[in-house]
C-alpha cells in the first residue's frame, strides 16, 4: 500500500539530509503526513524516532525541526501510554519511557542510582562464574560471614540477609565498594558476578530523544559538508576555550553520561569524569566540543587518556576517548548511528583540529578495530578509505605502499572498491596521521625499554628496580618522597623508571620530571604542557 506510514517513513529516510528546495518542501510533507496517522509497530517506531533526531541534529529550517520536535514528544506520549497499559516495549533502544538491561561498572551503577530521572532495578544474574557467597565472603562484616559457607545461590543468599529484592543493586554496590582501595578487584568481582541491571525512565529527559544541553543558537544547514580543504580546518585558529561554569558543567555531564546509559556502553573517561576538567570549544556548524578527564586515581601511567563529547545544536552525536603522550596521540571516534548520514568526516577533522592546537598533538594514530578488525562494520563500509581520505595512512611500510595502490585503482578504475580481504590486510597495523616531521616517543617504547632493563639487569625483581630508581630520582632532584600523596607516588614511579632507563641526564627535562609528580595528579592539560616542553629540549 502506497500511501502508508512505512511507505512515507522510507521516503522521509532517504531525502532526511538533502537540503535543496525540493526535498525540504518534501520533507515538511511527509512529516505533515506521518503526523496524522497512529503511530506504528516497534521497528517502524524505533527507524522513525532516529530519524527524527537526525533531523533535530541538522536541521534544514525552522519548520522542518519544528514538525520533527513535535513528532518527538508525540512518539514520547504514545511509548508513556503503552507503557501505563503494560504493553511490550523494545527495550535498549533509548526511546522515551522504553527500559534499559545491561550491566554497567560499579561506579557508573553508582551514578545512576543518584539520577533523578531514572529509576535502577534488579534485573538478574545471568551467568555468573562467582558465586555472592565467594564475593561477599570477603566484604561482609566478620560476624555475618557464616552465611556465606552455606552454599546458597544469590537470591537465597540475599534472602538470609535480609535484602529485599529493591535492595540489591544498593546493598551489592554497598559491599562492592569496601573495595574501593583495590578498584580493579572491584570492578572485576561485578563481571563475575555478571549483575543486569533494568533503568526505567521516570520521564522523558532520560531518552536519546530528549537527552539535550541547552543551545543558545541553532544552526540550519543548506547543504552537508562532505567535501572540503581539511588540512585549512585543521590549521584554523580555534574559537577560546569554554571553562563552563557548575551549572553549565552538571547539565553537560549528565548529558554525557546519559548517552553512554542510553546507548548500553561505557568508556572510562565518563565513567570517571572529573566535572571541573570539561573544557568546551564552541566550533562551526552549531558543533561544539567537551573535553574531559578522570579521576587522578583512575589515569593511566605517563599518557593522559581524555574524553570527548560532540554536540551538534545540543544533542550528542559522537563520542570517543584520546590517550595523549606529548605530540602523540591515538584516537577513538564513535558516531551514535542515527548521525552517521551527517558530517562523520567534519567532526574528525574538527577532533583533529582541537587537539593538534590546543594540546600540541602532531601525529595521531587509529588502531585497528577502528577500521574492521573484530568489526565487520568498519570492513563493510570501507572504514579504512574514510580515514584515508583524511591524511591517514598504515604505519607498516608494505601496507602503506598497498593502499597507494589500492587508492590509485579507485581513483582511476570505474566502479573499482577493494575487497573485504584486502580491507582487512590493512587491519594488521595502525593508520597515522602525521602533521610534524618526525614520529615521537611512544610510552610503548618507554614501557618496553623498561622491561627490558628489568629482565636484564634485575632479573625481574621489578620491586627493587623500582626502589633503585625512586631512590636514584629523589637523591637527584632533593625530594622527599616521604611527602607524597598516593597518587603522586604512583606517578614519581612512573617517572622514575622513565628516567632511570632512558637515562635522562638533562637537569632541565629532570626539573620537568618532577614537576611531572605534582602535576600528572592535579591537572591533566597542564602535565600535558610539561610532556610537550620536555620533548622539544
Amino acid at each position: 500500500m502506497k500511501n502508508s506510514f512505512h511507505h512515507w517513513l522510507e521516503a522521509l529516510q532517504q531525502i532526511a539530509n538533502r537540503y535543496d528546495d525540493e526535498n525540504t518542501l518534501l520533507k515538511n510533507s511527509l512529516l505533515k503526513k506521518l503526523r496524522d496517522p497512529g503511530l506504528p509497530a516497534e521497528k517502524n517506531l524505533s527507524a522513525y524516532h532516529d530519524t527524527l533526531l537526525f533531523i533535530c541534529a541538522y536541521p534544514g529550517n525552522v519548520s522542518t525541526r519544528q514538525l520533527a520536535e513535535a513528532e518527538l514528544k508525540r512518539l514520547a506520549i504514545h511509548l508513556k501510554k503503552r507503557k501505563v497499559q503494560h504493553k511490550t516495549i523494545a527495550e535498549n533502544e533509548g526511546l522515551p519511557f522504553t527500559d534499559i538491561v545491561t550491566r554497567f561498572s560499579p561506579d557508573f551503577l553508582r551514578w545512576l542510582l543518584t539520577h533523578d530521572d531514572v529509576k535502577v532495578e534488579f534485573d538478574s544474574f545471568v551467568d555468573p562464574s562467582l558465586s555472592l557467597n565467594d564475593i561477599l565472603n570477603i566484604t561482609l562484616p566478620a560476624v555475618l560471614k557464616a552465611e556465606t559457607t552455606a552454599g546458597l545461590n544469590n537470591e537465597d543468599l540475599l534472602s538470609t540477609l535480609h535484602i529485599k529484592p529493591s535492595q540489591y543493586v544498593p546493598f551489592l554496590l554497598g559491599q562492592l565498594e569496601e573495595l574501593n582501595d583495590r578498584p580493579l578487584l572491584k570492578e572485576l568481582f561485578i563481571e563475575k558476578m555478571d549483575l543486569y541491571v533494568k533503568l526505567v525512565p521516570k520521564n522523558i529527559y532520560f531518552s536519546r530523544a530528549f537527552n539535550r544541553i541547552p543551545a543558545p543558537e541553532l544552526y540550519y544547514h543548506h547543504d552537508l559538508l562532505k567535501h572540503f580543504n581539511w588540512t585549512e580546518l585543521i590549521n584554523t585558529s580555534l574559537p577560546i576555550v569554554h571553562l563552563p561554569e557548575k551549572m553549565e558543567r552538571e547539565l553537560m555531564l549528565k548529558s554525557i553520561k546519559n548517552a553512554m546509559a542510553l546507548t548500553v556502553r561505557e568508556i572510562d573517561p565518563a565513567t570517571f569524569l572529573e566535572e571541573e576538567t570539561i573544557r568546551v570549544y564552541h566550533l562551526e556548524r552549531g558543533l561544539r566540543i567537551a573535553v574531559y578527564s578522570m579521576k587522578p586515581e583512575r589515569q593511566l601511567p605517563l599518557e593522559t587518556y581524555f574524553g570527548f563529547t560532540f554536540f551538534k545544536n545540543g544533542i550528542p552525536v559522537s563520542y570517543g576517548g584520546v590517550w595523549v603522550f606529548g605530540t602523540l596521540a591515538r584516537i577513538g571516534l564513535n558516531i551514535f548511528e542515527p548521525f552517521r548520514g551527517g558530517e562523520s568526516g567534519y567532526i574528525l577533522c574538527q577532533l583533529i583540529r582541537v587537539f593538534y592546537q590546543a594540546m600540541g598533538v602532531s601525529y595521531i594514530e587509529i588502531e585497528p578495530y577502528q577500521f574492521g578488525l573484530d568489526n565487520p562494520g568498519g570492513i563493510s563500509s570501507g572504514a579504512f578509505w574514510f580515514y584515508y581520505k583524511f591524511g591517514f595512512r598504515p604505519v607498516d611500510a608494505d601496507l602503506k605502499e598497498l593502499a597507494a595502490s589500492e587508492h590509485h585503482k579507485i581513483k582511476t578504475r570505474k566502479n573499482y572498491r577493494s575487497t573485504a580481504k584486502t580491507l582487512l590486510r590493512f587491519t594488521q597495523g595502525n593508520i597515522a596521521l602525521n602533521l610534524g616531521n618526525m614520529v615521537p616517543m611512544d610510552v610503548l617504547d618507554i614501557t618496553g625499554k623498561i622491561l627490558s632493563v628489568i629482565k636484564k639487569e634485575w632479573q625481574q625483581n621489578y620491586n627493587a628496580a623500582k626502589a633503585h630508581a625512586i631512590n636514584t630520582f629523589c637523591k637527584t632532584h632533593q625530594l622527599n618522597d616521604t611527602i607524597l600523596t598516593a597518587d603522586q607516588k604512583k606517578v614519581l614511579e612512573e617517572v622514575a623508571l622513565w628516567a632511570k632507563t632512558l637515562n635522562i641526564q638533562n637537569k632541565k627535562q629532570g626539573s620537568l620530571m618532577k614537576e611531572m609528580i605534582f602535576t600528572k595528579t592535579r591537572d591533566d592539560y597542564a602535565y600535558q604542557q610539561l610532556l610537550l616542553e620536555f620533548f622539544k629540549i
